[in-house]
């Protein structure tokens, strides 16, 4: 792959930019033709954002991907950190002139987002719960994001939420699996155990399996999200019981569960 199109991760940002059309199909479903322009726009500039962020999170992890990723562009010194830079300030800067587009309130969001992904990478990512917080923002901002795009936002704020919980606990269960390596970091499982730790993980997958019913009882999605959100909260409800069995086992179910559970926002939008 050219060094150039490496450092993005475009696989990441074509996930991003597919996400729009979900979200907005979900938002607005037949009538999805009618914001077919922003919602191309938002997804062009969610792929650019992510670029942006992507390299970022190269420069900001340069000096522990020298042992652990020596071939990607950065610590392979195919690209210097210097073009890296200015590459990602490019995106950052197309992914705004892009939204624009749509309008200036979500040109806004955009920087927003920018900001958060800068924050993270420099100052969040080594605090541990806030870093948490953040990436978790970032994932939930989508469904935002979309409802801006299409004035549908009341629809978006419990997708949001449900977003948010289910990656909330996720992340905390990456922090434990991972509490010998992060020697930089301070976070949760390091500051108040692993015991604790475990019980606020659970705690927000008890959240989004609480939550998971609420779009449906409040017309936000068909019954066609009701039976597959039911599977869903199976899967979550497995990710509890490995929390506290085999994190790491547990870990790699959640992912299994936001990833059928996008599906099934899929579904509900019919």
């Amino acid at each position: 792959m050219n060094k150039w199109l490496k450092i993005t991760r475009p696989v990441n940002g074509f996930m991003g930019f597919f996400s729009i059309y979900i979200v907005g199909f979900i938002a607005v479903n037949i009538h999805i033709a009618r914001f077919l322009l922003p919602i191309s726009l938002g997804a062009i500039s969610v792929f650019l954002v992510t670029a942006g962020g992507n390299i970022i999170n190269d420069i900001s992890d340069l000096e522990t991907d020298r042992s652990n990723h020596p071939d990607r562009p950065l610590p392979s010194g195919t690209i210097s950190r210097k073009a890296a830079y200015y590459m990602a300030v490019s995106f950052f800067i197309a992914g705004f002139i892009v939204s624009l587009f749509v309008s200036l309130f979500i040109s806004s969001i955009v920087v927003l987002v920018e900001v958060l992904l800068v924050s993270y990478e420099f100052k969040t990512k080594k605090m541990g719960l806030p870093g948490n917080i953040t990436i978790s923002l970032l994932i939930g901002m989508i469904f935002l994001y979309g409802g801006f795009i299409t004035d549908t936002l009341s629809k978006m704020i419990l997708l949001f939420f449900l977003a948010f919980f289910s990656n909330m606990s996720r992340e905390i269960m990456k922090d434990i699996e991972d509490i010998n390596g992060d020697i930089d970091r301070n976070t949760l499982p390091k500051r108040i155990g692993i015991p604790r730790a475990k019980i606020v993980s659970g705690s927000f997958i008890v959240l989004t399996i609480v939550v998971s019913f609420l779009p449906y009882y409040f017309h936000i999605l068909s019954i066609y999200y009701l039976y597959a959100v039911l599977l869903d909260d199976m899967l979550f409800a497995l990710t509890l019981i490995y929390l506290y069995k085999n994190v790491s086992k547990g870990q790699q179910i959640s992912k299994v569960a936001m990833i059928w559970g996008m599906a099934c926002f899929l579904l509900g939008g019919f």
